[in-house]
């Protein structure tokens, strides 16, 4: 029987219902007095209960796809493939790779307020733009930022981006980007980026894909685009070339992270995308344009891989039997040709959830690193 299947799903379903009803049925029985009867209630209420709660969480991953199966559950994922698709990286003249440190070096923004139960290296970052949208980040520094020996220096700038439901502060929780990217460095991986973690409820609670919505409403893909990307440049010491910037995000992040990269490439040289989808798929409640519109048009990234491919380097990260992502990222890999990059690390199961997109965390911030310029590290490695 599948774990995901209407089968599991309505039979949970059935058999608490029908355990609610012999209870009801049996309780004047069950009601009689002496320690015999009272075991029984309390065996009977703790089984219509324990029954519910299995009925719902099966609802609840049959519409998440937490796990995507048994094997899945109980983990026995199989190994993941990982493969290279279209351009490959070039070599840099001095030139070039000098034009990738270039940066703020003496930032004339205000920077964020240090966020409490984090030190200094956390702040919060307010962002008021051209676009009229207001919303905060959390800006995750490099350790040593602030140290003098390093005040004339520059950094890459990895912005993360979170699902929905979620926060920013799941990438300091569940998928703690801090750890992974100092063991990175450390071991001369990559080079000690800036990492931007913008709050993509905008408004609270709304599912808006990241994009722009009708007159009236939050333009949140000319934000992320535009307002964040000058306000973090005006405020810390950060490379400027797009080569030195990468959108990083899983599940609805992970679609932001595609569309940030392929449709803004002049800004995100780099993107990570770990469960993700490449279709703009509105939520039922709120839909920024027609799904059939010509913005929906241009946001089909198996399409623009497939006819207007632009020069950037993706990581994308699924399993195939992830329902969430599987679908538009099997089709965006059969699209995906030069001068796009793409690396894959595909699974044969796996489900849509975070302990899934912290293990892909490491592998995508190493190939980060190898492929991306403004990332490579330098020296050698850190002790």
């Amino acid at each position: 029987m599948s774990l995901t299947g209407p089968l599991l799903q309505w039979g949970s379903v059935a058999v608490a219902a029908a355990a609610f009803v012999v209870v009801v049925l049996l309780w004047g029985r069950l009601a009689r007095r002496g320690a015999v009867a009272l075991v029984a209630r309390a065996v009977a209420l703790l089984g219509v209960n324990a029954l519910v709660v299995f009925a719902l969480l099966i609802s609840a991953n049959n519409h998440f796809a937490f796990y995507s199966g048994w094997d899945d559950l109980l983990g026995a994922n199989a190994d993941a493939v990982v493969r290279t698709t279209g351009a490959s990286r070039g070599t840099e003249t001095k030139a070039q790779a000098d034009a990738l440190l270039a940066g703020t070096t003496k930032p004339t923004g205000p920077r964020g307020t240090p966020v409490d139960g984090y030190g200094d290296r956390v702040q919060q970052l307010t962002v008021t733009g051209a676009s009229g949208v207001t919303s905060t980040a959390l800006v995750v520094l490099p350790r040593g930022y602030d140290d003098p020996s390093q005040a004339s220096t520059t950094y890459p700038v990895v912005v993360a981006l979170h699902g929905y439901p979620g926060s920013p502060k799941q990438w300091l929780t569940a998928l703690d980007v801090r750890p992974a990217v100092e063991v990175a460095v450390k071991a001369g991986q990559m080079a000690n980026p800036i990492v931007v973690i913008p709050d993509l409820g905008i408004p609270a609670g709304r599912d808006n894909e990241c994009l722009n919505g009708p007159e009236g409403q939050p333009q949140v893909e000319s934000w992320l685009s535009n307002d964040l990307p000058k306000a973090v440049e005006a405020s810390y010491r950060a490379r400027t070339s797009p080569q030195a910037w990468a959108a990083m995000g899983f599940s609805m992040g992970g679609w932001c992270a595609a569309e940030l990269t392929m449709l803004h490439p002049q800004q995100y040289g780099a993107g990570i995308v770990m469960g993700g989808y490449f279709q703009y798929d509105p939520a039922s409640g709120y839909a920024p344009f027609p799904k059939n519109s010509p913005e929906a048009q241009a946001h089909d990234l198996v399409a623009v891989a497939k006819n207007t491919p632009p020069a950037v380097s993706l990581f994308v990260a699924s399993s195939q039997d992830d329902p969430e992502s599987w679908p538009t990222t099997k089709a965006f890999l059969a699209a995906a040709k030069a001068p796009m990059s793409v690396t894959s690390l595909i699974a044969k199961t796996g489900g849509h959830r975070s302990d899934v997109w912290a293990a892909q965390m490491p592998q995508a911030l190493v190939w980060l690193g190898k492929t991306v310029p403004g990332f490579a590290p330098s020296g050698t490695p850190q002790p």
